[in-house]
């Protein structure tokens, strides 16, 4: 009975976790730049093999994440419902990893054949705008990043830097 009602607060637990992480819009899908927009001299025969290839990638990717979020809705329905399901369960928390994994392989793959197609000085472009874009969404400043341990400059949000101690 202890083990039972350990995992079913577990899986509540993860329920509510991955709720959360569902209305985060910090980890909503972003659209990739596309590669027009980062190399400047292509020519038609490689912006037409680039759509080619983004075009049926977003296919796949949209396919394998469509029988992913399916997969979910059965997990989350399993965990809500009463009684151990873990027969049931079990081999959908699997699949979800190997949906996640061939996401992650067919992203891997475009980004491969997008290679293959640039050339070396075109490719230095590419990651040269990747890395200067990746530095603007990162924080600069110390008044963006959290304050360091120990660091007395800082008051707590909750409570006014000049009230009265008692």
């Amino acid at each position: 009975m202890k083990k039972i009602t350990t995992l079913l607060l577990t899986l509540v637990l993860a329920a509510t976790v991955m709720g959360q992480h569902k209305n985060d819009p910090s980890r909503q899908h972003k659209e990739p730049p596309k590669v027009e927009e980062m190399v400047s001299d292509l020519s038609a025969i490689q912006k037409k093999k680039l759509n080619t290839i983004m075009e049926n990638s977003r296919k796949e990717v949209d396919r394998l994440q469509a029988e992913l979020d399916r997969v979910r809705k059965q997990i989350n329905a399993l965990i809500n419902k009463e009684g151990d399901n873990s027969d049931q369960i079990f081999p959908l928390f699997d699949r979800e990893g190997v949906l996640r994994a061939e996401i992650s392989k067919e992203m891997y793959r475009t980004r491969q054949q997008i290679d293959n197609i640039l050339t070396k000085e075109q490719l230095a472009e590419m990651r040269a705008r990747l890395a200067k874009d990746c530095k603007k969404n990162s924080p600069k400043d110390k008044a963006a990043t959290p304050a360091a341990a120990g660091d007395h400059s800082s008051a707590p949000a909750d409570k006014p830097r000049n009230a009265r101690r008692r």
